[in-house]
């Protein structure tokens, strides 16, 4: 560390305080850093002419932001001696402006945020250049967080090189839905917290047959959902409670022998379609639950008339707060094929990439690195933490030495002034909860982690070794996409249609013949053989 902070400050680069940010998936959030963090940040002189960069950045659509004037880019450019040129790219043209600048051969010296098909680009077409033997020299604040809690997994191309730096906000998290059972309607019919199908199907009955919400009406919805694929509170989740740990971005799981298997193949499959059919057609299973959209089930939900649901977390959600009062996190209630819910891993995404028309690598790393000072980086995400900075101070230093959101302006105000999740981000688990005073909703997912951790409930091995860890070489990549667009369109379609009309033998054939028709088997092999190159290099 010494040694990368004594390169760092021969080239005046590294950064103090500078700017700020708080975000959500909803464009509000949070993050934070740390003095106590052992970082060395040090103010630099402007040269009287400043190196250039252009910058290919990504920004959301429904944000209005200019990153030429942002406060906290002006703020990094006084103190590092780095100018910016900014090309923004909003995310629904990002792919087609993204392949239009590369086939042009007029690149940008670095590439921010947004998506990036490193195989392609870098491993195949040497576009990105590899930054293995300039990080541990020149970006001292990554280098030193790089590989905590395996954070760092995710970087390398299937050539073992890194064309990239991550972008990472974890919070020690292990999987998206958690179950939820509305705990006033158990008390008011006198029942337990189910733990085994046979327990829920009693209870969901019960909601629908003795008014526990106690208005005299017959419009309780036992069991509902927000939609067939969403990852918190879609119907997919509940494949979970038969041993199947389905999800929307892979249709492939590892199981017991690292072997990859098709979840459509999996014992309890047949038996997951056959109950939500049973639920569907009983009145059990809202009957919009596969149609409906997160906003028309959240409504439900606050109207008092749900009783067992999947979601992300209770507290600073779209649920009112006498509503998520009712709830409680519960285990999947298990059926006889066991409980396998999809583990998610919290691994680097796609941060920052240079471009071979990049003179000027280690400067650029360096300024890079200057945004991943604990301070700085706290700041671009939630907000200013002194006086004197464009608006009031959002966050504070406690008396833990942990930083402390003070406040979250309104209608995404942060953009006029830091990236917020636009920004350079890095902060593993370990990390970021050492410096960071995680807010009460952050705790409640942190404690439903454990609660399924300590249940052992998770899928053994994740599915995102397959998503996110093993990488395909450019023609097989493109093959397992081509072949997931049409598994997806085949599943989406014959859960609906089994969930609604039922499972005959006849029509679970035709399943099994259409997968095979549609590839699955070929898809299932071509994860297989990177997951097995993946164990190999290890």
């Amino acid at each position: 560390m010494k040694k990368a902070i004594s390169a760092l400050l021969a080239v005046a680069m590294l950064l103090t305080a500078c700017s700020s940010a708080s975000s959500t998936s909803s464009g509000t959030g949070e993050a934070s850093g740390s003095s106590s963090s052992g970082e060395t940040s040090t103010e630099s002189s402007t040269s009287s002419e400043p190196l250039t960069l252009h910058a290919f950045q990504y920004v959301v659509e429904n944000q209005q932001v200019d990153f030429p004037t942002m406060w906290f880019y002006q703020e990094l450019e006084e103190k590092t001696g780095v100018h910016v040129e900014w090309e923004q790219v909003k995310d629904g043209d990002w792919d087609t402006r993204l392949n239009l600048m590369f086939a042009s051969g007029d690149y940008p010296d670095v590439i921010m945020r947004g998506s990036l098909d490193v195989e392609e680009y870098g491993v195949t077409q040497g576009i990105i250049v590899p930054l293995d033997d300039y990080i541990e020299e020149n970006m001292p604040n990554y280098y030193s967080r790089l590989s905590m809690n395996n954070s760092n997994a995710s970087i390398p191309a299937s050539d073992g090189k890194s064309y990239f730096i991550g972008n990472l906000v974890a919070q020690n998290v292990n999987h998206d839905g958690s179950h939820y059972i509305n705990k006033t309607w158990l008390d008011a019919l006198g029942l337990e917290i189910p733990q085994t199908i046979e327990e829920l199907n009693q209870a969901l009955i019960a909601f629908r047959d003795n008014d526990p919400n106690g208005n005299g009406e017959a419009d309780e919805i036992p069991f509902c959902a927000g939609d067939l694929i969403h990852q918190t509170q879609g119907v997919y989740t509940h494949f979970a409670n038969f041993g199947v740990p389905l999800q929307r971005y892979v249709y492939a799981c590892i199981t017991d022998g690292d072997t990859v298997v098709f979840p459509g193949y999996m014992d309890g499959f047949r038996p997951a379609l056959e109950w939500l059919n049973m639920c569907y057609t009983e009145g059990l299973l809202d009957p919009e639950a596969i149609t409906q959209d997160s906003n028309v089930w959240a409504s439900k939900m606050n109207e008092g008339r749900v009783g067992y649901t999947t979601y992300l977390r209770l507290l600073n959600t779209a649920l009112q707060p006498e509503i998520a009062e009712q709830y409680v996190s519960i285990l999947p209630p298990a059926s006889e094929y066991g409980v396998s819910v999809p583990r998610i891993l919290e691994v680097s995404d796609f941060g920052a990439a240079l471009t071979i028309a990049n003179e000027h690598i280690p400067e650029t790393l360096q300024w890079l690195d200057a945004q991943f000072e604990t301070e700085t980086m706290m700041i671009s995400y939630n907000g200013p933490i002194e006086e004197g900075g464009p608006i009031e101070p959002t966050m504070q230093i406690n008396d833990e030495g942990k930083y402390e959101i003070l406040y979250v302006p309104e209608n995404n105000e942060l953009y006029n002034y830091v990236p917020v999740m636009l920004g350079q981000f890095f902060a593993p688990g370990d990390y970021y909860f050492d410096i960071y005073e995680m807010p009460p909703h952050r705790i409640e997912r942190y404690e439903s982690s454990q609660q399924y951790e300590e249940g052992g409930v998770l899928e053994e091995t994740s599915f995102e070794y397959l998503s996110k860890l093993c990488k395909m070489d450019s023609d097989s990549a493109l093959e397992a996409t081509r072949l997931f667009t049409e598994i997806d369109k085949f599943m989406q379609e014959s859960i609906a249609s089994f969930i609604t009309n039922g499972v005959t033998d006849e029509s679970w054939q035709t399943f099994l013949d259409t997968a095979a028709a549609v590839g699955v088997d070929r898809y299932i092999e071509l994860y297989q053989t990177a997951y097995d190159n993946y164990l190999a290099n290890q």
